[in-house]
């Protein structure tokens, strides 16, 4: 009986081993040393505004805001300058935005695979409006991040 209950035991152990599931592979994405000739997507849901920005290469870009998702009726245009300094081991990637009236915004790129938007992997650029001389974010006077633009590309 001894032995019955043994081999009952090593064949129930055996068969749960065997069922348990298997873990994803992680994929793997090409990392962006460049946001030069890409185009991201934003949105603002405060404004309802849909954003197509284009980083155009030659350190110059533009942001074109439309009031709906089709894009049709083009109702912001704010050219801007920008810098990208891609990922190296100690940094990620750092993006900074200064639009022609001189609103300042810098952040970082978080690369393809660590976010998701409708069940896609996309890069992410995540800014902060920053003090006027562009070295820490800028704060409201109640201690909340003044303003922040998130975008995204797959």
């Amino acid at each position: 009986m001894r032995l019955l209950r043994y081999l009952l035991s090593v064949v129930l152990l055996v068969t749960f081993t065997a069922c348990e599931p298997e873990e994803a592979e992680k994929k793997s994405y090409p990392e962006l040393t460049s946001i030069d000739d890409t185009m991201w997507y934003s949105y603002d849901q405060k404004k309802n505004i849909y954003y197509d920005i284009y980083y155009d290469g030659d350190a110059e870009g533009r942001m074109l805001g439309y009031d709906t998702s089709e894009r049709e009726n083009e109702i912001v245009n704010r050219p801007f300058t920008y810098t990208f300094a891609p990922a190296t081991e100690a940094y990620d990637a750092i993006v900074d935005v200064t639009f022609e009236d001189g609103l300042r915004y810098g952040g970082i790129l978080i690369p393809k695979g660590n976010l998701q938007i409708n069940n896609q992997d996309v890069y992410w650029i995540q800014l902060y409006e920053l003090t006027a001389d562009g070295k820490e974010i800028a704060y409201d006077e109640n201690g909340n991040i003044k303003s922040t633009i998130l975008m995204w590309k797959e």
